[in-house]
């Protein structure tokens, strides 16, 4: 449909697999003469335990201190002689680790990456996981525990999942599993998933396709598989919530947030959904936009998110209360709005409209060797292929009125979601003037996503 509408977009790669088990993906770009090794492991938060909540991101916060052939201080000094960067983060389905390298300098950060891989736990030591278990509860502290609506998030997915679900607990985890976290945890996770058959490795930018592939057979081709890759569990819907809940904290306006378990990443109805929350909320045009802030004026902002969350999707809604509007007028708004799309009436216009602005974004987001890099490492992670980027993009401009009106039938009725309201109190009213809550995602490590 819509012949002229959209190019097809192209990213090319190639991968291979290692004896192994390391997934390779090299995408070539001789544009400028940098590359971007990224490292994903198939492990994050929904990989842990309850009573053990955090373990990922305590690991990924304890592989930055050294490994055995490379001392604490030195991975950071050695990148920075060649004029490279790094860093890395956690999330629900996967930690990465990531270096922006000149391209004479990749073999460095293969090497570099092939000691966290092959030589950490010589290092690992009652010590360390002590001063980086301190390092992340300050972290809770200050992000989460005192920061304005910081708690909102947390809460919200309580309420949506049910308490063993992996997708409950927040990725910095509850802070008395992390007061209890000790040196075997840790071991046993990086032993359990650290392993190349459960890594995705990809290279982009000005690399040759096949020394690409060389280099990874050099630097991590002989590291030891794990023999037996943790086996990810399939999608999960928690079922219907309709649980509501109010929270007072120190913060100026009402601010509501819903969330909706919706299709997983990658499916049609994925596609669909994100294409609805840009029509939603994407731009002043946009229907929640244009209502409650221009045309009703009872919202200082609205938003919505699309997590593309392996076990099952996450669609939410977060909009902020003007100064005298009570928040049950921001939810029956929302409803209705929603409701006027459910009952299909999205014009081709409009539907138009919002998958260009998604692909402006998708186009925006791929510009980069380095964004690139991390897209093509989530899609094989989590998809199974790099070849699945390509699709999933281009299958935006096959999304009818029909499917939109579908989609927020079957996943946006009141009775499917949660809802938080957040209202001041909790001993005085403060001020959440400028507090910028990471564009609402209450997720400590950015997450894949097309907007």
């Amino acid at each position: 449909m819509r012949e002229g509408l959209l190019k097809p977009l192209r990213i090319p790669q190639r991968s291979t697999t290692l004896s192994n088990g390391l997934r390779v993906v090299v995408h070539e770009d001789h544009t400028a003469p940098i590359v971007a090794v990224h490292l994903m492991y198939h492990a994050g938060s929904k990989d842990e335990q309850p009573g053990r909540t955090g373990l990922a991101h305590l690991l990924e916060h304890l592989l930055f201190e050294g490994s055995l052939h490379c001392p604490k201080g030195s991975f950071d000094r050695m990148l920075e002689r060649v004029g490279g960067t790094n860093n890395g983060s956690t999330w629900f389905d996967r930690t990465n680790y990531y270096e922006v390298v000149p391209s004479h300098a990749v073999e460095l950060a293969l090497w570099l990456e092939r000691d966290r891989m092959a030589h950490f736990l010589p290092v690992l030591n009652n010590e360390i996981v002590e001063v980086q278990r301190s390092v992340v509860m300050n972290e809770r502290r200050q992000v989460y525990e005192n920061r304005p609506y910081g708690m909102a998030f947390e809460r919200l997915n309580q309420l949506l999942f049910p308490p063993d679900h992996p997708y409950s607990w927040p990725t910095i985890g509850y802070m008395p599993d992390l007061e209890v976290m000790e040196l075997a945890d840790a071991r046993s996770f990086y032993q359990r998933y650290y392993t190349p058959d459960n890594a995705v490795l990809v290279l982009a930018g000005d690399v040759n396709t096949e020394e690409g592939f060389a280099w990874a057979e050099k630097y991590l081709g002989d590291i030891t598989p794990g023999g037996n890759p943790p086996v990810q569990p399939g999608p999960l819907d928690p079922g219907p919530s309709g649980r509501i809940e109010v929270m007072e904290d120190r913060v100026t306006f009402p601010r509501i947030y819903h969330a909706t378990a919706v299709a997983p990443f990658g499916s049609d109805d994925w596609v669909a959904l994100d294409v609805l929350s840009y029509l939603l909320a994407d731009g002043e045009s946009s229907r929640l936009q244009r209502t409650l802030i221009r045309e009703e004026q009872i919202a200082q902002d609205v938003d919505t998110y699309l997590y593309p969350t392996q076990l099952t999707g996450i669609f939410g809604f977060v909009a902020t209360s003007r100064s005298g509007v009570e928040p049950d007028r921001l939810i029956a708004a929302i409803d209705k709005v929603v409701a006027g799309v459910a009952e299909g009436g999205v014009t081709e216009v409009e539907l138009e409209g919002a998958i260009r602005r998604a692909r402006k974004d998708q186009l925006q987001t791929f510009s980069t060797v380095e964004d690139l890099a991390d897209e093509l490492a989530y899609v094989t992670t989590v998809l199974g292929a790099p070849e699945q980027l390509e699709e999933l993009v281009n299958r935006y401009v096959e999304v009818t009125a029909e499917d939109i009106a579908r989609v927020a039938r079957r996943y946006l009725a009141p009775e499917r979601r949660a809802t938080v309201i957040v209202i001041p109190g909790a001993g005085g009213t403060g001020s959440d003037e400028g507090i910028d809550d990471e564009e609402f995602d209450g997720n400590d490590g950015e997450g894949y996503s097309f907007e």
